[in-house]
């Protein structure tokens, strides 16, 4: 959210010495840019197709692929307790954090996974998140349970 994540842009300010190679850097997401916040979530080609596979999970379908955007939908519902807001926050959070690492990997790993990968490993680890929280009984997160295969028994609280 701060932007404070060791993108090449931010690398490129630096001294010189500390940047030797970075001429001839790339987003290793995409291999079209230098790695910018913006570029990286959700800009780049394959953070773009992530986003859009992804945002239809929340309904966020008219939120583009532009990290102001995406921050500015989240922040109009901020306050808001709702379980459908809340898994709003934690699907973005998750987003960008297994972008991140995609990217780490194929720097550090040369590991390389496709946006549907990436794509089931962030729903998943959302699912799992969800089936640690307790919920009121609703209808509305009933049914947004639902959209995420969650037994209900297992995780609603009773409001007690």
């Amino acid at each position: 959210m701060r932007k404070k994540s060791l993108t090449q842009d931010v690398i490129l300010h630096w001294g010189f010495t500390r940047r030797k190679n970075m001429n001839m850097m790339c987003c290793l997401l995409c291999y079209a840019d230098n790695d910018s916040h913006s570029h990286l979530f959700f800009e780049c080609k394959f953070s773009s197709q992530v986003w859009s596979i992804i945002r239809q999970k929340v309904g966020m379908d008219n939120v583009n692929h532009n990290w102001e955007n995406i921050v500015s939908c989240l922040l109009v519902h901020a306050k808001s307790k709702s379980a459908a807001n809340y898994v709003s926050r934690i699907l973005v959070a998750a987003t960008a954090y297994f972008i991140w690492q995609e990217r780490n990997a194929r720097l550090f790993k040369n590991q390389l996974r496709p946006p549907e990968t990436i794509c089931a490993i962030i729903f998943n680890t959302v699912r799992y998140k969800l089936m640690g929280v307790k919920l009121k009984k609703t209808d509305n997160v009933r049914r947004l349970l639902g959209e995420w295969e969650i037994r209900d028994k297992d995780i609603m609280d009773d409001g007690g």
